[in-house]
């Protein structure tokens, strides 16, 4: 139970953060692309870079093979 606790209660969070992320780097290209600069294509290459990052962690993860669930506990046989 605990496991799938401290695994939902940050998924919840970063689902939001990501929505939120989403919308901000949308705003942050369309604010480039009318205006383009190189300060602004410097910004937008960081923001890539770091997002790749993040990209290639979870794809690390992702390849991992999946852990298999433990087997379910059984009550010791009466002696």
């Amino acid at each position: 139970m605990t496991t799938t606790i401290s695994f939902d209660v940050p998924l919840a969070a970063i689902r939001t953060s990501l929505s939120q992320l989403r919308d901000e780097v949308g705003s942050l290209v369309d604010a480039a692309s009318r205006h383009p600069t190189a300060q602004r294509r410097a910004a937008l290459v960081d923001v890539h870079h770091q997002l790749r990052l993040l990209g290639q962690r979870v794809n690390a993860a992702l390849g991992a093979p999946p852990a298999k669930d433990p087997p379910p506990h059984e009550p010791p046989e009466p002696a």
